[in-house]
């Protein structure tokens, strides 16, 4: 009896010990490493290469490693746009960031589009069901992007302007 109790301690004990081995998995020092990669593949990756519509986008903003993980499809009409996509991911290691991508045909705006895109012009936000949505337009004001991040930190504000930056000149 106290041979088996022995084991299956010994078993609970090397499973354990193995899990806590793994490290910091995608922590602070990986995303580190990733922030400086993404500052020399800014400069490299081109929207040029890129199409002008939403995918276009998404795979720009995922080149330069602003972007990651599986979009979500959004349910666009709600803001008069024609396409949206959003993305949850982390930064500096945590889950913490929103990023939701609409395209809007500029050709055909609709009455919620023209009144969205003004909202956001001159507020950089807009209102939808009660709540103020911050929100910026790309220079060609064919997309329209929230980022959202949970943490406050320098770092996180600075990654937010980097990305608002690289969003707003694509397709310019």
């Amino acid at each position: 009896m106290k041979k088996s109790l022995i084991v299956a301690l010994a078993v609970i004990m090397a499973g354990t010990m193995t899990a806590c081995g793994m490290g910091d998995v995608g922590g602070a020092s990986s995303t580190a490493t990733s922030q400086a990669a993404s500052s020399a593949v800014v400069s490299q990756i081109s929207a040029d290469a890129m199409d002008d519509n939403l995918a276009g986008l998404e795979k720009y903003l995922a080149a330069n490693s602003f972007i990651s993980g599986q979009p979500v499809q959004m349910q666009p009409e709600f803001i008069g746009a024609k396409s949206g996509a959003k993305y949850q991911f982390g930064f500096d290691g945590n889950n913490n960031v929103t990023v939701e991508l609409y395209e809007y045909d500029t050709a055909n705006l609709n009455d919620t589009a023209k009144s969205m895109i003004s909202e956001v012009k001159s507020k950089g936000k807009y209102s939808i069901m009660g709540q103020e949505v911050a929100a910026v337009l790309s220079d060609s004001g064919k997309y329209l992007m929230i980022y959202k991040d949970s943490a406050a930190a320098d770092k996180n504000k600075a990654h937010q302007q980097e990305v608002t930056k690289l969003f707003q000149g694509f397709k310019k």
